[in-house]
């Protein structure tokens, strides 16, 4: 080389690397996938997905991912194991309750050399190399040890594409089988180079991007020679693809839940080339177009991190479960086509309604438009639904699913309480593009299911206040849909019958109560901090103390007025009364608001989200020991112990109260305001729905001490409330905020 030159080009090669290394990091670099992976700490897995997407691909891990009698616990995945079973597409994690079998293991793939024991294919197991373990958004990889393998994962929304590196001189072989969860798969080798099939009612097309050069079926408890595998329990597929000689082995699957003719053309217009590359940087892409709706800008990486993987979480579930040509099944067990929607289902309503789907109105207004949609579809085949306790809940009438006739359920099964609230929300904020008056018959028809006509006569359910307050909320929004439409009869039955709540309240002790059909009180515990289900759902009496969503100021006026209401909910707090783990006091904090005392909603929610605190209750009862821990980490037990994020609910609560908003009623379309923790939060706005382009919030001044709001402005003008409508927000303007270190009680008194 021209020594002149040499220097030159040193210079411009440092010259691009430091200007490399300064490159501002996008919201998908903060995305971490292992936060939440371990053990009962959120139960989220690092699989390779795009936003809600059907295909969540994923190892699925032994043996901490397995309950006690061998069936898969919560997502399939636990950060703590060292061991992998295979490499399967459907997973549906987050959530510690409920029926097991639809959540993870589905089609899987074994990729092995040798075959270490002899019960292999009943149970396969390989080793991993914890160091190589990698995940981003949209893409995963890991070093299976024992045969020398590199496997890496990426997706589209409905196909798994894998990317498999052997050793030279190895036979390489794949092990297709149902999955853990799944008894059995039938399929068929139909070309070298393509298999076709089914686990249960999802369909599947496998394409390799080498031939096999030998297939043998495993039948559940032996060998046959064969390329057809019928559907017995345990079997599966064995395909050989000889020395690749270090050429990396692909496969692409593509998923349908309508037929395999329809998951070939899912993965033919999704995923055409062996570009996996490609596929991995379009996954990344989607994911950083969705997050880089929200940006926020401040000098703790940490708390971006915690903030853009909650994001992330968000868009896990519900999953898009339409063909790309709009087809899927519905549950009338008929075909039908989302036309000029996606159709979205697996939906845990009572969790995620209340923060999840305000948080969508702001940064996904299109994605809860299709929903909207959706839960149409759901109401209109579904035909007169009854409420289906699940398996991990009493039936009591609080937990059901929507399903069609005979039971049918084509690929959802989770709760759908407060559905017809998730409805009136998007209804009130302008998202509801169909007629109403179409859906409202259905959403009637809920509400009646859930507190029948004959509960009028007495103004509750027995023994039941838990139940009689949250379906207050249910006829609250009701009635304003009733009102919006014209009818006025139902508007004046359904607003008296929000105020049922009154009914299961004891003045004598101010607590929600019990009461037997016949009027009488039935007991009430000693101290109502013991976390007893007797009456209440997975809380003590003190966690449904503040049950009334869509009517806060009658519930400060029937504790005595705001005084003696901040007294009792600072009595809460300050006693770590709060349960930070579960759904059922998540508005608490914001509640000083509305009783104008906002320098208090200021001081714990940021304690919440940014400092220890003591934790007493776990879901069902006390912890053995209190906890005093962070509530939100970015490691990979990111949630305190037994803190299920129930498909999103808790990371919507994050990112939500991280920007300083937070609505506490879906159906009243106001959100409560604190300050954010970064120093400006941008929203950018959706214009084809909305009229403004961006709402940005400003903290001038905030640290670690300077954590309380003195003064505000909106738009210029100076601004003493600590509330913001929706319409306000999606007008698109500036909220500014001055901070300082001790509480202004004079700012944000006003609702």
């Amino acid at each position: 080389m021209n020594n002149l030159k040499q220097p030159f080009i040193i210079a411009i090669l440092a010259l691009l690397l430091n200007s490399c290394g300064t490159q501002p990091k996008r919201p998908v670099d903060y995305v971490d996938p292992f936060i939440c992976t371990q053990g009962d700490h959120g139960h989220w897995l690092p699989a390779a997905l795009v936003p809600f997407g059907l295909v969540e691909l994923c190892p699925d891990t032994y043996p901490g991912s397995l309950t006690a009698d061998g069936d898969f616990a919560h997502s399939g995945y636990d950060f703590s194991d060292n061991q992998v079973r295979g490499f399967s597409h459907i997973h549906r994690g987050s959530s510690g309750g409920g029926s097991i079998h639809d959540r993870s293991g589905m089609i899987s793939l074994v990729p092995f050399v040798n075959v270490p024991t002899d019960t292999f294919f009943v149970h396969p197991v390989l080793d991993m190399d914890k160091k190589t373990e990698k995940a981003t958004a949209g893409y995963y990889q890991v070093h299976l040890t024992q045969d020398d393998i590199l496997a890496e994962l990426t997706a589209t929304e409905h196909v798994g594409m894998h990317r498999y590196t052997f050793s030279e001189g190895k036979i390489a072989k794949i092990f297709l089988n149902a999955g853990k969860n799944y008894s059995s798969v039938s399929c068929s080798l139909v070309s070298p180079s393509r298999v076709e099939g089914a686990v249960g009612n999802m369909y599947f097309v496998a394409e390799f991007d080498s031939p096999a050069s030998k297939t043998s079926v495993w039948t559940g408890t032996k060998f046959e020679d064969g390329n057809l595998v019928k559907p017995q329990a345990g079997s599966g597929l064995v395909c050989e693809f000889g020395d690749l000689k270090d050429k990396v082995l692909q496969v692409k699957v593509g998923l349908s839940l309508t037929s395999i003719e329809a998951a070939g053309k899912n993965l033919d217009a999704e995923c055409s080339d062996w570009n996996f590359a490609s596929v991995r940087e379009n996954a990344e892409t989607a994911w950083n177009n969705v997050l880089s709706a929200i940006k926020v800008s401040g000098k703790n990486d940490e708390d971006k991190t915690i903030f853009y993987t909650a994001l992330y979480h968000t868009c896990f579930l519900p999953q898009v479960l339409s063909d790309v040509d709009g087809t899927y099944p519905g549950l009338d067990k008929k075909m039908h086509k989302a036309d000029g929607y996606k159709f979205y289902n697996n939906y845990a309503f009572w969790d995620s309604f209340r923060t999840k789907y305000p948080l969508y109105s702001l940064y996904l207004p299109g994605v809860y438009s299709d929903i909207v949609k959706s839960l149409r579809d759901i109401y209109e085949q579904a035909g007169s639904w009854e409420p289906f306790p699940d398996n991990n809940h009493p039936p009591h009438g609080f937990c059901f699913t929507v399903r069609g006739k005979d039971g049918y359920q084509p690929f959802s099964t989770c709760r759908h309480e407060h559905m017809l609230m998730v409805m009136t929300d998007a209804y009130m904020k302008g998202l509801f593009d169909i007629d109403m008056k179409t859906v409202y018959p259905h959403m009637k028809h809920e509400i009646m299911l859930q507190m029948p006509e004959r509960y009028d006569s007495i103004g509750y359910i027995p023994a039941r206040p838990d139940q009689t307050g949250e379906y207050s909320w249910d006829n609250w929004c009701l009635a304003q849909v009733a009102k919006s439409i014209g009818n006025q009869e139902d508007y004046g039955y359904f607003m008296n019958r929000a105020e049922y709540w009154r009914n299961t309240w004891d003045p004598s002790i101010k607590y929600f109560r019990a009461r037997a059909a016949d009027g009488t009180w039935l007991d009430f515990p000693d101290d109502p901090t013991v976390n007893r289900e007797k009456y209440t759902y997975e809380g003590s009496k003190w966690h449904w103390r503040w049950n009334v969503l869509h009517d806060v100021p009658s519930l400060i006026e029937v504790y005595g007025g705001k005084e003696s209401f901040v007294k009792e909910l600072e009595y809460f707090f300050d006693n770590d009364l709060y349960t930070a783990g579960n759904q059922i006091d998540l508005h608490a904090p914001f509640l000083f608001n509305q009783a104008g005392a906002p320098w208090l909603t200021q001081k714990w929610v940021h304690k919440i989200l940014t400092e220890p605190i003591v934790q007493k209750y776990g879901t069902h009862n006390f912890f053995p020991e209190p906890i005093f821990d962070r509530v939100y980490k970015t490691t990979p037990d990111g949630y305190l112990e037994e803190m299920d994020c129930d498909y999103g609910c808790m990371a919507a609560w994050y990112a939500m109260s991280a920007m300083g908003l937070y609505q506490i009623c879906p159906g009243d379309p106001v959100y409560q305001l604190t300050e954010p923790i970064f120093d400006e939060v941008s929203i950018r706005l959706d214009q084809k729905i909305y009229p403004g382009k961006t709402f940005i919030i400003k903290a001038h001044k905030l640290s670690k001490k300077n954590l309380y709001i003195q003064a505000a402005k909106l738009n210029g003008k100076p601004m003493n409330r600590s509330c913001l409508s929706h319409e306000e927000i999606v007008k698109g303007g500036e909220l500014i905020y001055e901070m300082g270190p001790e509480p202004n009680k004079q700012w944000g008194i006003n609702q």
